[in-house]
């Protein structure tokens, strides 16, 4: 019987073996797209052996939904300080949002090719693979709410319909962050961007 020290020694090892194979099929999905990727190619730039592969996935889709996922999985990365201790008052909510959204932002730029093949391809690889797409815009606005409603509890937000202004944050923050990605707000750093728009947020135009 191997002892519960092996066990975690190859759990661990198993693991790493599967993240290098995730990072190898996003960096060869990105070259290639999906349609032209042979699982050949994906154990070639992992350096392991199909059999390898097919111990960790059933096939290519399976490792597209994979590299899906973990990509969509980062995107939340940077929220967690701020859900783990939410905010106090409005100085810190403001201050907590932009550290956060700050954190999104660059993760989306450092991965800019991998998104963008994600968004391209994901429909054409799996329908329910839409789905997903479209309930991660669902799932910041289920987060923004969340924190909304807990400032309006604590008193340093007005009430309102947390639902509805939820999700025009999002999506004023998904309109702008597009117009940014495609260069049509020349002169403008995402630093700046992102300060302006939380502002906005919390100050709306008033001195």
């Amino acid at each position: 019987m191997p002892s519960d020290l092996r066990r975690e020694r190859d759990r661990i090892r198993s693991e790493r073996r599967r993240q290098a194979v995730l990072d190898a099929a996003a960096r060869v999905f990105v070259r290639q797209g999906f349609h032209r990727t042979l699982i050949s190619d994906i154990a070639a730039e992992a350096k392991v052996g199909q059999g390898t592969f097919y111990r960790h996935f059933p096939d290519k889709p399976a490792v597209f939904r994979a590299v899906f996922d973990r990509f969509a999985e980062s995107l939340f990365a940077g929220f967690a300080g701020m859900s783990a201790r939410l905010p106090r008052d409005a100085r810190e909510y403001r201050d907590m949002s932009v550290a956060a959204i700050r954190e999104l932002a660059k993760g989306l730029e450092r991965n800019r090719e991998l998104a963008l093949m994600l968004l391209r391809e994901a429909p054409t690889v799996d329908p329910a693979l839409q789905e997903r797409v479209d309930s991660l815009h669902d799932a910041f606005v289920d987060l923004a709410r969340g924190y909304l409603d807990h400032a309006v509890a604590e008193g340093f937000a007005r009430p309102c319909d947390t639902r509805l202004v939820a999700a025009a944050i999002v999506g004023l923050g998904v309109a702008m962050a597009h117009r940014w990605w495609i260069g049509r707000i020349p002169g403008a750093s995402l630093d700046h961007m992102i300060e302006e728009l939380v502002d906005l947020v919390f100050h709306g135009l008033s001195r």
